[in-house]
């Protein structure tokens, strides 16, 4: 009986630790263009994550965040001017970046 009671509070231990983690925040980039583009996520005086070569029509694959708020900058190949918006990424989120198909482009940031 005190093994039992041991092995109950060992293994109640081990899952409030594991269910404790986090997961670093996570973005991808929709392209619903016909036109490749370019996505910079910038910070204040932090590197700046670049995207490049986007085909149209297409969708990148989830690439990992620092917890932040971030510029979004798209450009879109021969057109001068470029979608922005902003987003706050936060852990254990994941966040898709569309750039949509309007002239100029529009960009939005949504939590699946």
């Amino acid at each position: 009986m005190n093994s039992f009671f041991r092995f109950s509070i060992f293994a109640s231990l081990l899952f409030i630790l594991s269910s404790c983690t986090t997961e670093p925040p996570k973005v991808r980039v929709s392209n619903q263009r016909s036109e490749v583009i370019d996505v910079q996520l910038k910070r204040t005086q932090a590197n700046t994550i670049n995207l490049n070569d986007i085909a149209g029509n297409s969708s990148t694959g989830y690439i990992d965040l620092s917890p932040y708020i971030y510029e979004v900058d798209a450009k879109v190949e021969g057109i001068s001017q470029s979608g922005t918006t902003h987003f706050t990424a936060e852990e254990d989120k994941s966040y898709t970046i569309i750039v949509s198909a309007a002239n100029p482009p529009v960009v939005t940031v949504v939590k699946p």
